[in-house]
């Protein structure tokens, strides 16, 4: 096996190598699973809103980037499968360009796990005890009594 990361082998043309391999092979598992997943996730099928309501925006979100990334590589490997050489698309190089960035928004939503969600967290937990415990501004009546209105009966007439 040559060089999987040199220039000649991520631009091979498609006759001159091989469709499946141990690496394709493992690429298409990895994009069909990860797909699948992602559109799982993104329509909250396992209900993660519910466990983490403080990140559903970003679990949605970074499902959605993945959907599209994972759909991709599909696209990518289908023209590679297909022997279809239009646009250059078969080559290994954009194989190679989806897994980086897949690596890269992995890495992004890891670093998001350990430094603004335990934040996000932390205040949250705080507003939550603020709430809690601090007393509603009062106007002078208690909670909830609606102000009632004078009778025109009972209304002082001045002199």
């Amino acid at each position: 096996m040559r060089n999987p990361l040199s220039w000649d082998y991520l631009n091979a043309p498609l006759w001159d190598t091989p469709v499946w391999g141990p690496f394709s092979i493992a690429f298409v598992a990895l994009c069909g699973i990860g797909f699948v997943a992602s559109l799982l996730v993104y329509y909250d099928v396992i209900r993660l809103s519910q466990r983490y309501p403080i990140a559903r925006a970003e679990i949605q979100r970074g499902a959605a980037i993945a959907a599209v990334l994972f759909g991709l590589g599909l696209f990518f490997f289908t023209f590679r499968f297909l022997h279809v050489s239009a646009f250059g698309f078969y080559k290994r190089f954009w194989l190679y360009l989806v897994l980086l960035a897949l690596l890269a928004e992995a890495a992004y939503y890891i670093w998001w796990a350990r430094t603004v969600y335990p934040a996000k967290v932390r205040a949250a937990a705080a507003e939550e005890l603020k709430r809690r415990y601090l007393e509603p501004v009062s106007s002078g009546r208690r909670r909830g009594a609606r102000r009632r209105k004078r009778s025109p009966s009972r209304e002082r007439v001045r002199s």
